[in-house]
């Protein structure tokens, strides 16, 4: 292998495919890995990495005091007054993450091409996927092949929108037993008080 060799990543691709883009708390996540050669080069491991970043808006105060500054053309000195300004940045925080080696030390040929198979449990306790001004959660997949002795192979990050696991409601049927109006013959509900067909009050009542 030659010098600079060490500096170049293996002509290779990777890439990430998942069976969903949109799942639920309590899911997994299923996927596959896809390698692609075009050289040959040694694996060290192939890693997949699922993480959970919460990111919040904050303020940050700065202020200067008031100084004296020399002007470069004239030597002149000017005072400059106190100075306070605010600036908006974004505090991030991992909420969760999650490494998967799908693939150990190996040899790959000119040609390789194989899928990687993947499956990730995503914790029912973690949060869901938020979108909003000042706050935000959200759910990221990377893989990377770390190579021997060359640089690494990263994919792009692929952001995975994760909900909630809906509720489901059971429907409680109840049967309804029918009687005949005592006045007009009429059928009408065992728990009615007034026959709807002609208003009588129901016999018992």
């Amino acid at each position: 292998m030659g010098f600079f060799q060490r500096f170049t990543r293996p002509r290779a691709k990777l890439w990430l495919k998942t069976e969903k883009r949109e799942l639920a708390l309590g899911e997994e996540l299923k996927g596959t890995a896809t390698v692609k050669a075009e050289e040959e080069f040694d694996v060290e491991a192939i890693i997949v990495s699922l993480r959970c970043w919460e990111s919040v808006k904050k303020t940050r105060r700065h202020y200067q005091r008031g100084h004296y500054e020399t002007d470069d053309m004239t030597g002149e000195k000017e005072w400059v007054e106190d100075k306070e300004w605010f600036e908006d940045y974004w505090d991030a925080e991992a909420l969760y993450s999650k490494r998967l080696q799908i693939c150990n030390q190996m040899h790959i040929n000119v040609g390789f091409n194989k899928e990687f198979p993947f499956v990730f449990n995503i914790p029912a306790s973690e949060r869901e996927t938020y979108h909003g001004a000042d706050r935000k959660v959200e759910w990221f997949m990377s893989a990377i092949i770390l190579v021997k002795k060359r640089r690494h192979i990263e994919t792009q990050t692929h952001e995975i929108l994760i909900a909630k696991p809906q509720m489901v409601l059971k429907e409680v049927v109840r049967e309804v037993v029918l009687i005949p109006c005592s006045y007009c013959g009429g059928l009408m509900p065992q728990t009615s008080i007034f026959c709807p067909n002609c208003g009588a009050r129901r016999k018992g009542t």
